[in-house]
Protein backbone atom coordinates (compact mmCIF):
# COMPACT_ATOMS: atom_id res chain seq x y z
CA UNK A 1 0.00 0.00 0.00
CA UNK A 2 1.20 3.08 -0.91
CA UNK A 3 2.30 6.26 1.56
CA UNK A 4 -0.25 8.25 -0.59
CA UNK A 5 -3.25 6.05 0.08
CA UNK A 6 -2.33 5.95 3.51
CA UNK A 7 -2.45 9.47 4.23
CA UNK A 8 -5.74 9.60 2.01
CA UNK A 9 -7.16 7.10 4.80
CA UNK A 10 -5.79 9.30 7.72
CA UNK A 11 -7.27 12.40 6.09
CA UNK A 12 -10.84 11.20 5.89
CA UNK A 13 -10.42 9.50 9.43
CA UNK A 14 -9.45 12.85 10.73
CA UNK A 15 -12.58 14.41 9.01
CA UNK A 16 -15.49 11.69 10.12
CA UNK A 17 -13.78 12.44 13.47
CA UNK A 18 -13.67 16.50 13.03
CA UNK A 19 -17.82 15.83 11.85
CA UNK A 20 -18.51 13.66 15.15
CA UNK A 21 -17.00 16.15 17.65
CA UNK A 22 -19.45 19.22 15.87
CA UNK A 23 -22.00 17.23 16.25
CA UNK A 24 -21.26 16.49 19.47
CA UNK A 25 -20.81 20.11 20.93
CA UNK A 26 -23.88 21.22 19.07
CA UNK A 27 -25.95 18.57 20.70
CA UNK A 28 -24.46 19.63 23.61
CA UNK A 29 -24.93 23.30 23.56
CA UNK A 30 -28.71 22.47 22.51
CA UNK A 31 -28.79 20.92 25.62
CA UNK A 32 -27.68 23.68 27.44
CA UNK A 33 -29.93 26.08 26.25
CA UNK A 34 -32.19 23.66 27.26
CA UNK A 35 -31.45 23.71 31.09
CA UNK A 36 -29.43 26.45 31.32
CA UNK A 37 -31.19 29.98 30.57
CA UNK A 38 -29.07 33.01 31.53
CA UNK A 39 -32.00 34.79 31.85
CA UNK A 40 -35.23 32.95 33.06
CA UNK A 41 -37.50 35.48 31.13
CA UNK A 42 -36.01 36.13 27.76
CA UNK A 43 -38.10 38.70 25.92
CA UNK A 44 -38.65 42.57 25.11
CA UNK A 45 -40.54 43.71 27.95
CA UNK A 46 -41.69 46.82 26.66
CA UNK A 47 -44.10 44.91 24.30
CA UNK A 48 -46.15 42.80 27.22
CA UNK A 49 -49.42 44.49 27.24
CA UNK A 50 -51.19 42.37 29.47
CA UNK A 51 -50.02 40.64 32.74
CA UNK A 52 -51.81 37.71 34.41
CA UNK A 53 -50.90 37.26 37.84
CA UNK A 54 -52.82 34.66 40.56
CA UNK A 55 -51.20 34.97 43.57
CA UNK A 56 -49.64 32.20 45.61
CA UNK A 57 -52.81 29.91 47.70
CA UNK A 58 -55.35 32.29 45.91
CA UNK A 59 -57.96 31.38 42.81
CA UNK A 60 -58.45 34.98 41.81
CA UNK A 61 -56.38 36.60 39.44
CA UNK A 62 -54.96 39.80 38.87
CA UNK A 63 -55.56 41.12 34.90
CA UNK A 64 -53.61 44.24 34.23
CA UNK A 65 -54.01 45.25 30.41
CA UNK A 66 -52.18 48.28 29.33
CA UNK A 67 -54.45 50.85 27.12
CA UNK A 68 -52.54 53.24 25.64
CA UNK A 69 -50.34 54.70 28.20
CA UNK A 70 -52.33 53.53 31.33
CA UNK A 71 -52.03 50.37 32.91
CA UNK A 72 -55.86 49.04 34.16
CA UNK A 73 -56.75 46.58 35.81
CA UNK A 74 -60.45 44.68 36.47
CA UNK A 75 -62.11 44.92 40.03
CA UNK A 76 -65.61 43.65 40.29
CA UNK A 77 -66.06 44.00 36.48
CA UNK A 78 -65.23 47.48 36.47
CA UNK A 79 -61.84 48.74 35.21
CA UNK A 80 -59.78 50.92 37.24
CA UNK A 81 -56.25 52.74 36.88
CA UNK A 82 -53.51 50.86 37.70
CA UNK A 83 -50.27 52.12 39.16
CA UNK A 84 -47.76 52.48 36.21
CA UNK A 85 -44.65 53.12 38.14
CA UNK A 86 -45.14 49.70 40.17
CA UNK A 87 -46.27 47.86 37.31
CA UNK A 88 -42.89 49.03 35.25
CA UNK A 89 -40.92 47.97 38.50
CA UNK A 90 -42.07 44.89 38.12
CA UNK A 91 -41.46 44.51 34.47
CA UNK A 92 -37.82 45.60 35.31
CA UNK A 93 -37.79 42.85 38.16
CA UNK A 94 -39.04 40.48 35.59
CA UNK A 95 -36.20 41.37 33.05
CA UNK A 96 -33.48 41.33 35.39
CA UNK A 97 -34.12 37.62 36.49
CA UNK A 98 -30.43 36.65 35.88
CA UNK A 99 -30.05 32.62 37.09
CA UNK A 100 -27.50 31.92 39.26
CA UNK A 101 -28.22 28.29 39.09
CA UNK A 102 -30.29 25.57 38.03
CA UNK A 103 -31.51 24.11 42.10
CA UNK A 104 -33.42 21.03 40.33
CA UNK A 105 -34.22 19.09 36.95
CA UNK A 106 -37.00 16.85 37.71
CA UNK A 107 -40.63 17.15 39.26
CA UNK A 108 -39.84 15.36 42.41
CA UNK A 109 -38.37 18.75 43.71
CA UNK A 110 -40.99 20.56 43.01
CA UNK A 111 -42.24 20.79 46.41
CA UNK A 112 -39.17 21.07 48.17
CA UNK A 113 -39.02 24.49 46.11
CA UNK A 114 -42.75 25.47 46.01
CA UNK A 115 -43.05 26.13 42.41
CA UNK A 116 -46.05 23.43 42.36
CA UNK A 117 -49.75 25.12 40.39
CA UNK A 118 -50.83 25.10 43.95
CA UNK A 119 -47.63 26.91 45.84
CA UNK A 120 -46.36 29.40 43.63
CA UNK A 121 -47.23 32.48 42.06
CA UNK A 122 -48.31 32.14 38.73
CA UNK A 123 -47.54 34.54 35.92
CA UNK A 124 -48.33 35.14 32.54
CA UNK A 125 -46.93 37.72 30.35
CA UNK A 126 -48.84 38.30 26.82
CA UNK A 127 -48.47 40.85 23.86
CA UNK A 128 -52.02 41.00 22.97
CA UNK A 129 -53.46 37.16 22.65
CA UNK A 130 -49.87 35.86 22.38
CA UNK A 131 -48.30 34.72 25.46
CA UNK A 132 -44.58 35.51 25.99
CA UNK A 133 -43.85 34.59 29.04
CA UNK A 134 -45.25 31.74 31.68
CA UNK A 135 -43.63 31.24 34.84
CA UNK A 136 -44.36 30.28 38.49
CA UNK A 137 -42.57 31.88 41.20
CA UNK A 138 -41.91 29.54 44.73
CA UNK A 139 -39.57 29.52 47.18
CA UNK A 140 -37.61 32.34 48.81
CA UNK A 141 -34.48 31.83 50.90
CA UNK A 142 -31.84 33.62 52.14
CA UNK A 143 -28.34 33.42 53.09
CA UNK A 144 -26.41 35.47 55.78
CA UNK A 145 -23.23 36.76 55.66
CA UNK A 146 -19.83 35.57 58.10
CA UNK A 147 -20.47 37.11 61.75
CA UNK A 148 -18.30 39.58 62.59
CA UNK A 149 -18.58 42.04 59.74
CA UNK A 150 -19.67 45.52 60.33
CA UNK A 151 -23.35 45.35 60.93
CA UNK A 152 -24.44 47.84 57.73
CA UNK A 153 -22.14 46.02 55.46
CA UNK A 154 -23.59 42.75 56.59
CA UNK A 155 -26.79 44.05 56.08
CA UNK A 156 -26.42 44.75 52.34
CA UNK A 157 -24.60 40.85 51.53
CA UNK A 158 -27.51 39.52 52.59
CA UNK A 159 -27.98 36.76 49.45
CA UNK A 160 -31.84 36.31 48.69
CA UNK A 161 -32.64 33.59 46.33
CA UNK A 162 -35.91 33.18 44.45
CA UNK A 163 -36.67 29.76 42.36
CA UNK A 164 -38.63 30.02 39.38
CA UNK A 165 -39.95 27.46 37.08
CA UNK A 166 -41.12 28.13 33.32
CA UNK A 167 -44.48 26.76 32.62
CA UNK A 168 -44.58 23.11 31.40
CA UNK A 169 -40.56 22.62 32.05
CA UNK A 170 -38.75 20.60 34.84
CA UNK A 171 -36.18 22.81 35.49
CA UNK A 172 -36.14 25.15 38.59
CA UNK A 173 -33.61 27.94 38.61
CA UNK A 174 -32.22 29.83 41.12
CA UNK A 175 -32.58 34.24 40.63
CA UNK A 176 -31.65 36.95 42.97
CA UNK A 177 -34.21 38.87 44.77
CA UNK A 178 -37.50 38.44 47.13
CA UNK A 179 -40.03 37.85 44.04
CA UNK A 180 -42.83 36.92 46.04
CA UNK A 181 -42.49 40.64 47.31
CA UNK A 182 -43.74 41.95 43.99
CA UNK A 183 -46.43 39.32 42.91
CA UNK A 184 -47.79 37.74 45.83
CA UNK A 185 -50.04 40.78 46.38
CA UNK A 186 -53.53 41.27 46.87
CA UNK A 187 -54.90 43.16 43.56
CA UNK A 188 -55.27 46.42 45.73
CA UNK A 189 -51.85 46.58 45.81
CA UNK A 190 -51.55 47.18 41.97
CA UNK A 191 -54.02 49.55 42.03
CA UNK A 192 -53.25 53.32 41.32
CA UNK A 193 -53.26 55.13 44.61
CA UNK A 194 -52.86 58.65 43.40
CA UNK A 195 -55.70 61.89 44.52
CA UNK A 196 -53.49 65.13 43.67
CA UNK A 197 -50.55 64.82 41.89
CA UNK A 198 -49.18 68.39 40.38
CA UNK A 199 -46.22 70.76 40.89
CA UNK A 200 -47.06 73.84 42.88
CA UNK A 201 -45.06 76.49 41.41
CA UNK A 202 -47.53 76.26 37.88
CA UNK A 203 -50.60 76.37 39.96
CA UNK A 204 -52.03 79.22 39.13
CA UNK A 205 -55.76 78.92 40.28
CA UNK A 206 -57.90 76.41 43.12
CA UNK A 207 -61.39 76.29 42.70
CA UNK A 208 -62.95 75.28 45.85
CA UNK A 209 -66.86 74.34 45.01
CA UNK A 210 -68.77 73.65 48.51
CA UNK A 211 -72.69 73.63 49.93
CA UNK A 212 -74.27 76.89 50.73
CA UNK A 213 -72.35 80.04 50.62
CA UNK A 214 -68.82 78.17 51.68
CA UNK A 215 -66.95 78.18 48.23
CA UNK A 216 -64.04 80.17 47.74
CA UNK A 217 -61.21 80.77 45.19
CA UNK A 218 -57.20 80.80 45.59
CA UNK A 219 -55.42 82.68 42.90
CA UNK A 220 -52.33 83.20 41.70
CA UNK A 221 -51.89 86.91 40.66
CA UNK A 222 -49.04 88.41 40.01
CA UNK A 223 -46.73 85.86 42.05
CA UNK A 224 -48.86 85.90 45.18
CA UNK A 225 -51.65 84.28 46.23
CA UNK A 226 -55.11 85.73 46.88
CA UNK A 227 -58.13 84.24 48.25
CA UNK A 228 -61.47 85.80 46.88
CA UNK A 229 -59.72 88.57 45.66
CA UNK A 230 -57.49 89.12 49.17
CA UNK A 231 -54.20 89.09 50.35
CA UNK A 232 -53.21 85.32 51.37
CA UNK A 233 -50.94 84.32 53.96
CA UNK A 234 -47.74 82.91 52.04
CA UNK A 235 -46.88 80.53 54.47
CA UNK A 236 -50.38 79.01 54.97
CA UNK A 237 -50.53 78.68 51.03
CA UNK A 238 -46.95 77.01 51.31
CA UNK A 239 -47.94 74.41 53.80
CA UNK A 240 -50.89 73.70 51.95
CA UNK A 241 -49.35 72.87 48.56
CA UNK A 242 -46.51 70.21 50.30
CA UNK A 243 -49.01 68.46 51.71
CA UNK A 244 -51.12 68.03 48.58
CA UNK A 245 -48.92 67.89 45.73
CA UNK A 246 -48.41 64.31 45.97
CA UNK A 247 -51.97 63.06 47.86
CA UNK A 248 -52.60 59.44 48.06
CA UNK A 249 -54.62 56.98 49.79
CA UNK A 250 -54.91 52.67 49.43
CA UNK A 251 -58.75 52.53 50.74
CA UNK A 252 -61.26 52.00 47.88
CA UNK A 253 -64.72 51.83 47.70
CA UNK A 254 -65.91 48.63 45.20
CA UNK A 255 -69.00 48.81 45.45
CA UNK A 256 -69.72 52.90 44.55
CA UNK A 257 -72.39 53.36 41.56
CA UNK A 258 -71.93 56.99 40.16
CA UNK A 259 -74.79 57.66 37.27
CA UNK A 260 -74.92 59.52 35.10
CA UNK A 261 -75.27 63.25 36.10
CA UNK A 262 -75.34 63.12 39.84
CA UNK A 263 -73.93 66.07 41.40
CA UNK A 264 -70.97 66.05 43.79
CA UNK A 265 -71.22 67.26 47.37
CA UNK A 266 -68.11 69.37 46.92
CA UNK A 267 -65.44 69.50 45.11
CA UNK A 268 -61.94 71.46 44.14
CA UNK A 269 -60.28 71.85 40.71
CA UNK A 270 -56.67 72.85 40.24
CA UNK A 271 -55.62 75.04 37.09
CA UNK A 272 -52.18 75.54 35.86
CA UNK A 273 -50.99 76.85 32.59
CA UNK A 274 -50.88 74.78 29.58
CA UNK A 275 -51.92 71.58 31.44
CA UNK A 276 -55.85 69.90 32.08
CA UNK A 277 -57.19 70.83 35.42
CA UNK A 278 -56.97 68.38 38.29
CA UNK A 279 -60.03 67.45 39.69
CA UNK A 280 -61.47 66.36 42.81
CA UNK A 281 -64.98 65.26 43.76
CA UNK A 282 -66.93 64.04 46.46
CA UNK A 283 -70.03 62.09 46.38
CA UNK A 284 -71.94 59.85 49.35
CA UNK A 285 -72.33 56.41 48.86
CA UNK A 286 -74.87 53.68 49.48
CA UNK A 287 -73.65 54.00 53.55
CA UNK A 288 -73.72 57.59 53.44
CA UNK A 289 -70.03 57.67 53.59
CA UNK A 290 -67.78 60.42 51.96
CA UNK A 291 -65.93 58.86 48.74
CA UNK A 292 -63.85 60.77 46.08
CA UNK A 293 -62.76 60.37 42.63
CA UNK A 294 -60.11 62.10 40.58
CA UNK A 295 -59.40 62.85 37.36
CA UNK A 296 -55.38 61.71 37.86
CA UNK A 297 -57.19 58.12 38.99
CA UNK A 298 -59.66 56.66 36.90
CA UNK A 299 -62.16 54.26 37.96
CA UNK A 300 -61.20 54.07 40.98
CA UNK A 301 -63.40 55.37 43.73
CA UNK A 302 -61.46 56.50 46.81
CA UNK A 303 -62.34 56.26 50.70
CA UNK A 304 -60.69 57.96 53.44
CA UNK A 305 -61.18 60.80 55.91
CA UNK A 306 -58.14 62.01 55.52
CA UNK A 307 -58.66 63.24 51.98
CA UNK A 308 -61.39 65.78 53.43
CA UNK A 309 -59.34 66.82 55.98
CA UNK A 310 -55.93 67.67 53.72
CA UNK A 311 -57.34 68.93 50.92
CA UNK A 312 -60.91 69.92 51.26
CA UNK A 313 -59.62 73.13 53.37
CA UNK A 314 -61.56 76.45 54.40
CA UNK A 315 -60.85 79.67 53.31
CA UNK A 316 -60.02 80.72 57.08
CA UNK A 317 -57.10 78.34 56.32
CA UNK A 318 -55.18 81.03 54.29
CA UNK A 319 -56.48 84.10 55.74
CA UNK A 320 -53.51 86.48 57.31
CA UNK A 321 -53.87 86.16 60.77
Amino acid sequence: MSKQTNFKKIFIIIGVLLVLLLIVKLKDRKQGDRSFKAYVVQIDTSIVNNIIITPKGKTERVNLIKEGKLWMMSINNKKVQADNGFIDNLLGQVAALKTKSIAATSKDKWVEYEVTDSAASHIVLKEGKKVLSDFLIGKFSYKQPPQGQNPNRQRQNIQMTSYVRINKENEVYAVDGYLSMMFNRDADAFRNKMVVSGEPQKWKKLVYSYPADSSFTLTNMNNKWMVNGALADSASVATYFSRIKNLSNSTYDNNMELFDGQQAEFSVRIEADNATPIEVKAFRNNTGELVYISNQNKGNVLKSASIQQTLFVGKEQFIIP
